[in-house]
């Protein structure tokens, strides 16, 4: 789940990064995982793309690799408060050919997502996080998503985060929630490593629920 934060003009942020997934109906990694966004638009506006290659193993199947879902996004925050931020970050996910789906890479579906994104700060150490999206699939079931995060910096230096984020059809039917812990480490103030765990509480069949995730980054600002 991101944040309402944006970029100064010309400011990169660069992630790369790399990600496990382990599910009933096989395991899938993402590495390298890039994650590249640029500000536009002071306090106001930031574009960004994901390029995710993706390994996949399934228990039924061989195992194959390939470029999965390239995402292009924008992020727009429309109130900036001392205490409150608000921001529209829409993305749309490309779908990959039929035949990279059919060897598990990604989907062949567009998908345009339209999250609206929420921060409160309660002080200097404590953060609250927020979102509501609403999924558009191109020849498919749209979806919710849906979360909540806090997040304690007890230091300058030291982030921690708890996550708990759900996703349903518009009945919301077919529902799934996932709860992650992570964390943020500041080497710099331009560099910081990333690291999270996840586990899925909920889905739509006992195949698809999250068995375990892992998440493991580096970002840098320039």
């Amino acid at each position: 789940m991101d944040d309402p934060g944006i970029l100064q003009p010309g400011q990169w942020e660069i992630i790369a990064a790399a990600t496990y997934t382990s599910t009933a109906d096989g395991d899938r990694w993402q590495a390298p995982l890039l994650d590249v966004s640029l500000g536009i638009v002071e306090d106001f506006l930031q574009i960004s793309m994901v390029l995710p290659w993706e390994h996949v193993s399934p228990d039924t199947a061989p195992s194959n690799s390939g470029l999965g879902n390239v995402e292009l996004g924008v992020k727009w925050r429309f109130v900036d408060g001392p205490h409150l931020q608000l921001a529209l970050a829409p993305y749309h996910v490309i779908g990959v050919s039929g035949s990279a789906a059919a060897r598990g890479i990604g989907t062949d579906s567009d998908i345009t997502v339209l999250p609206v994104m929420a921060q409160y700060r309660l002080d200097d150490a404590w953060t609250l996080n927020a979102e509501l999206a609403y999924a558009s699939v191109n020849d498919g079931e749209n979806a919710w998503g849906y979360g909540a995060a806090l997040a304690y910096a007890p230091s300058a230096q030291l982030t921690w985060l708890l996550e708990a984020y759900g996703s349903a059809g518009t009945g919301f039917d077919n529902r799934s929630v996932e709860l992650r812990a992570g964390l943020d480490v500041a080497i710099r103030d331009d560099l910081h490593l990333l690291f999270s765990a996840a586990t899925g509480l909920d889905a739509p069949r006992e195949q698809a629920e999250l068995d375990a995730a892992l998440f493991l980054g580096v970002q840098l600002f320039r």
